[in-house]
């Protein structure tokens, strides 16, 4: 069983990924490099286009549009399934690797506005929520 702290960090579960405002409201936070102009999420240390350790944080737009999308029926245990993961292009020139939920994957199509939010993925061994980011699709005329 892999150790929730290590799940975390490999679900980019990380305080600095993700931002809970006051009003509920979720926002990711990534790095740009302030060199080359690379912008990376999940936030890195380093930049993975020309190993420049002079990066800057800044967070990214709440919505997106879904790039592309799969049913996942096998996870790791105590995880809820079938989830649809996905990826999501961001305005700011970002692709995320996220959960899309609240949605009946035979509605999904390509370039569909969506907004990011935070979900349970799961509980960890001692039965507490995992949370982390996710993505909605956001209503008509909203994106």
């Amino acid at each position: 069983m892999i150790p929730t702290e290590d799940l975390k960090k490999v679900l980019s579960i990380a305080d600095e990924a993700m931002i809970e405002n006051p009003d509920g409201t979720i926002r990711l936070v990534a790095t740009e490099c302030r060199d080359c102009g690379q912008r990376v999420f999940p936030p890195t240390e380093v930049c993975p286009e020309c190993m420049s350790e002079s990066i800057k944080f800044f967070e990214l737009s709440e919505k997106g549009t879904l790039y592309s999308w799969s049913v996942v029926h096998a996870a790791p245990k105590n995880w809820i399934t079938p989830y649809i993961a996905g990826y999501v292009d961001m305005p700011e020139g970002v692709r995320v690797f996220a959960h899309i939920v609240n949605v009946d994957p035979e509605i999904l199509s390509f370039d569909m506005p969506v907004s990011v939010c935070k979900v349970t993925m799961g509980l960890d061994p001692d039965g507490k929520s995992i949370e982390s980011y996710s993505f909605v699709p956001s209503m008509t005329g909203e994106n």
